[in-house]
């Protein structure tokens, strides 16, 4: 695509999905090289002919995937109803596997407790299981597919037992303990912004909205949802994790604008209420003359020991922060170099090397390889760079939401055209990859930032027939 092409196309393009009006003057000098822009298609289609085609088996059940391309990652039949399998969704959406997608959201709506929590995870029950913070049977359940058309005929249709983890087995801080219902929440609305469907929306509200009164009992005394941690848990943000907050105000909006969908204006009031009531107290409590802090420990206190954290991208891209925070923040944020240290977005913090011993994991009564000094998830996460995504979408910093996706591209290059599930800040300005090799999370969000804002990324014409061939 040439300069002329580039610039037309781009001016014709339909807003990105977070923007109503997109400001194209973001991109205003930055027009890509034939090089460039053919390294993103190249990528984008290797997210999904190696990474997030192959995991949908869909044998256990219709609908379902797994977490890693290989199909077998983190357990051959094990359903992830948190941010991993939450954030596939999001892209098989894109492609128009709505069929797939309204198959695994049955799936993990039947895991719902009467309380309305979601697991963060869900294992086969055909045999006893057992887990630290697991309640087996008390959490076992049963499960038939809804027949619809378009099933493969080799998925499992009969009733089966599986069991949900809702407790995580650092028992006493019990980070990620809200990710199931929150991100239950968020790919109900992501379904229904596919769909268009008044129908299911209206089958499914209830069962959404249980969820979030389930997240209204996790606010505590202080006003904030815990939840230590919305997604990591080596080391836990031990209790009160400024993410959690963000995206519990994220779910409460959405919650709100799915009643305004149906016309209930009670319950629109509601929910909007619940979300200026969080968002006040994170504010007031997060807020540290020109950035946020990380999180708030029960002993310690507000912690802001890392530099700056994740907490700043989910305050700005969930739309959190105030019009004069995000006057004092995001230039700071701009010109911070270690967001993309080793040329990897977005790691978790800018400080890696300063976390103190009472951060850490729990003792625990089983081997746990450096649970005193382990810091797993200090490094560049897929759902890390998400949030930065999201903020450069509001922002219209769109010349860097397009470098971002082309090191995501080259990283991916470099690896067989697979991505690891992390990449640690090592020496120097390097990373080290680590964790599971095809983990799908960066392949999604690649999808997700592509596809899904066409406006920015003009590439994705090149997948316009895509949804006709996932269907």
């Amino acid at each position: 695509m040439k300069r002329r092409e580039f610039l037309q196309v781009v001016g014709a393009a339909v807003a990105p999905a977070v923007l109503a009006k997109p400001d194209l003057a973001g991109l205003a000098g930055a027009i890509p090289t034939d090089t460039e822009q053919q390294l993103i298609v190249t990528g984008v289609r290797a997210a999904l002919d190696k990474s997030l085609y192959p995991p949908l088996l869909e044998r256990a059940y219709p609908g379902h995937f797994t977490v890693v391309a290989d199909g077998k990652g983190y357990g051959a039949e094990n359903t992830w109803p948190g941010l991993d399998s939450g954030e596939m969704a999001g892209a098989y959406l894109l492609v128009g596997k709505h069929r797939e997608v309204l198959d695994y959201f049955d799936f993990v709506q039947a895991s719902q407790r009467s309380d309305g929590d979601v697991p963060f995870a869900i294992f086969s029950a055909d045999k006893p299981v057992e887990a630290r913070g697991m309640r087996y049977p008390e959490d076992v359940y049963t499960y038939k597919p809804v027949v619809r058309p378009g099933q493969p005929t080799y998925s499992n249709m009969s009733a089966r037992k599986w069991i949900g983890y809702f407790t995580h087995w650092q028992i006493h801080v019990n980070p990620m303990s809200v990710l199931g219902p929150i991100c239950f929440v968020l790919t109900g609305q992501e379904i229904f912004a596919a769909t268009k469907s008044d129908t299911w929306l209206t089958e499914k509200l209830p069962a959404l909205e249980a969820a979030g009164r389930y997240l209204l009992t996790r606010i505590s005394p202080n006003g904030l949802m815990s939840g230590a941690g919305f997604y990591m848990e080596s080391p836990p943000r031990n209790q009160w994790d400024g993410v959690t907050q963000c995206y519990g105000i994220r779910a409460f909006r959405q919650l709100a604008a799915l009643n305004e969908i149906l016309g209930r204006r009670d319950a629109v009031a509601t929910w909007n209420r619940h979300a200026d009531t969080l968002r006040a107290q994170f504010l007031k409590v997060f807020w540290q003359r020109d950035h946020f802090a990380e999180y708030v420990h029960p002993e310690h206190g507000l912690v802001d020991l890392h530099g700056l954290s994740d907490v700043n991208w989910a305050a700005i891209g969930l739309e959190v922060a105030t019009k004069d925070q995000i006057q004092r923040l995001w230039p700071i944020l701009m010109h911070e170099p270690m967001f993309w240290r080793g040329g990897m977005p977005t790691h978790l913090v800018t400080k890696p090397s300063t976390y103190e011993k009472w951060e850490f994991a729990e003792p625990l009564p089983f081997k746990y390889e450096g649970y005193v000094t382990n810091t797993n998830e200090v490094a560049a996460m897929g759902r890390t760079w998400y949030l930065e995504v999201l903020a450069c979408l509001r922002m219209h910093e769109y010349r860097r939401l397009r470098e971002a996706v082309l090191k995501v591209c080259q990283m991916g290059q470099k690896s067989g055209w697979l991505w690891y599930e992390r990449y640690r800040g090592g020496e120097g300005n390097t990373v080290k990859p680590v964790g599971s090799y095809g983990y799908c999370e960066y392949a999604a969000i690649l999808v997700r930032a592509v596809l899904g804002n066409p406006a920015v990324f003009p590439e994705s014409k090149d997948f316009g027939s895509e949804s006709k061939k996932a269907t």
